[in-house]
């Protein structure tokens, strides 16, 4: 024997117990068509939203066609007026099925478990946040550490001082394969350490320049740095190739 539960369901959405008016109108055993009975019973007051909600559904027809079909999610105050207004005996059963889910649904347990509910999809909710930004920070240790690295040393370095600071995030390439690779990649001339002007006017490259005095005269002496920017710039391109 089928019960009232399996006959009218109970659904719960955003914290509310909806009805099938579909399930109740078939319970009810009304004559009427769903959708004029449906029309008609909203004339006594019951609006959208603040009553019912439609929504669409689909299912087989005898056929085995695919149709689309739509119900009305009522509150159970208004499932209870609707099932008062039948004035029958089917009508009594379904309101006084309706009360003890009220009763049910209203009951210390019931609100507790439901509080406890809320609670916990709010600690899953800082959890999952919690581990977003954990997730975060750790993808951004190098890049950070790196960065604070930097700005603790001056702001153009040499090669082989490039080469140590590479060495912490896991590069270990001395100071001569440094070179070798910025020759490689067409940072610097081959058989040179002097960079091209096209890397010193991006800004990766600075070239500084001291005079020794010698007996045979002056020597102009360059020395290659690389500049704040080059060094963010290179770690980038050397954890690609060799991480």
């Amino acid at each position: 024997m089928r019960t009232l539960e399996n006959l009218i369901k109970i659904e719960e959405r955003n914290g509310e117990q909806l009805v099938s008016g579909r399930d109740l109108h078939e319970f009810l055993e009304i004559g009427t068509q769903f959708s004029k009975w449906f029309d008609r019973m909203c004339e006594y007051g019951f609006s959208e939203t603040k009553d019912y909600i439609a929504i669409s559904q689909k299912r087989l027809t005898a056929q085995g066609n695919e149709t689309t079909y739509t119900d009305y999610l009522m509150k159970i105050s208004m499932a209870k007026e609707l099932s008062m207004l039948q004035r029958n005996e089917r009508g009594k059963q379904a309101r006084e099925y309706f009360i003890k889910c009220e009763e049910a649904w209203n009951s210390e347990d019931m609100v507790l478990a439901r509080a406890l509910q809320i609670q916990n999809k709010k600690i899953l909710g800082y959890k999952e946040h919690i581990e977003v930004l954990e997730n975060k920070i750790k993808e951004d240790a190098p890049r950070v550490s790196f960065a604070e690295t930097i700005e603790k040393a001056s702001d153009c370095i040499l090669v082989r001082e490039f080469s140590k600071i590479i060495a912490n995030e896991g590069i270990h390439l001395g100071e001569k394969s440094l070179y070798k690779w910025f020759r490689e990649k067409g940072f610097i001339f081959k058989n040179s350490t002097e960079p091209m002007q096209s890397a010193v006017q991006r800004g990766l490259f600075k070239v500084s320049e001291r005079v020794i005095k010698a007996v045979t005269g002056d020597i102009v002496r360059s020395t290659t740095k690389i500049t704040g920017k080059g060094q963010i710039y290179f770690l980038g391109l050397l954890k690609k190739e060799f991480l």
